[in-house]
């Protein structure tokens, strides 16, 4: 009995070999390899042309959250010194209600 072979591998092989220099273009169509290694660098070089004015813009960016992360500590700093100043106000009016009431009346601290 002859040995088989398999159509469809052998289909694969030839039509490989015939595709064989050729690369698919950005919009799935063949290209010469050439063609598209030029086009490939040129691409490239256009990429490392315009890269300086993305540094810049990742830079500014960069300094723009750092500046926010900034204000928004600060601004809970702030709140955080301003809400100390307000309770102890509070507890100077609070000493000065209890030691400001006549002798024989009860305050809230002494009802304990």
């Amino acid at each position: 009995m002859p040995p088989t072979t398999d159509k469809s591998r052998y289909t694969y092989t030839t039509l490989n070999r015939q595709l064989e220099g050729l690369v698919w273009n950005a919009d799935l169509s063949l290209q010469d390899a050439g063609e598209a290694a030029s086009q490939r660098r040129q691409a490239i070089n256009e990429a490392r042309a315009s890269r300086p004015r993305t540094a810049q813009i990742e830079r500014e960016i960069m300094i723009a959250v750092i500046v926010l992360y900034a204000l928004i500590l600060g601004s809970f700093a702030a709140l955080h010194l301003y809400g100390g100043h307000v309770l102890e106000q509070q507890s100077q009016a609070a000493q000065a209600d209890a030691t400001a009431a006549p002798a024989g009346t009860a305050t809230p601290e002494v009802q304990q």
